[in-house]
């Protein structure tokens, strides 16, 4: 289960996500948002486990719907379910879905990334996750991927920690 999803501060980040958004900048090269080509799984091999890529489906009267097309094993492990190639709509937890479904909307939306802390109940232990979300565009514009990255930065006993 998650819960407490807040912002970040992007100087308060992880260095593993202050390093992605430095690597995601470094590709832009002049364009607004980078594409899903310009990056190189190799470059990104020590965060693997922990990317998902999120496909923007658009409809009619700028209907927005998400598909996942990455769902990498760490927030498999977490999540308890593998969600590639599942919709957003697809998510249990109705509060947990209309937060992440207002999230991604506005990377898509205003064009910005996203900078959050949040929380997996597990396992009788308080997981404390950091994460990024990344707007991509295809034609460098158009936000057509979001790519997250979720590292956790801290792990305790439900017993010793608010809920």
């Amino acid at each position: 289960m998650v819960r407490h999803i807040t912002s970040v501060a992007e100087s308060d980040l992880d260095e593993r996500l202050s390093g992605l958004i430095g690597y995601w900048a470094g590709k832009r090269q002049g364009r607004r948002f980078p594409a899903r080509a310009d990056f190189d799984p190799l470059e990104l091999k020590p965060l693997l486990g922990h990317l998902l890529m999120v496909d923007v489906v658009r409809g009619p009267e700028d209907d927005l719907r998400f598909r996942y097309r990455l769902f990498g094993s760490e927030f498999v492990f977490y999540h308890g379910a593998d969600m590639t190639g599942r919709w957003l709509e697809d998510i249990a937890n109705p509060g947990f879905r209309d937060e992440l479904l207002a999230i991604y909307r506005s990377v898509v939306t205003e064009g910005e990334l996203r900078t959050l802390s949040y929380d997996y109940l597990r396992d009788d232990r308080r997981h404390r996750f950091q994460a990024v979300l990344l707007p991509l565009a295809s034609d460098g514009k158009t936000v057509n991927i979001v790519l997250g990255c979720g590292v956790p930065i801290e792990s305790l006993p439900l017993e010793n920690t608010p809920i």
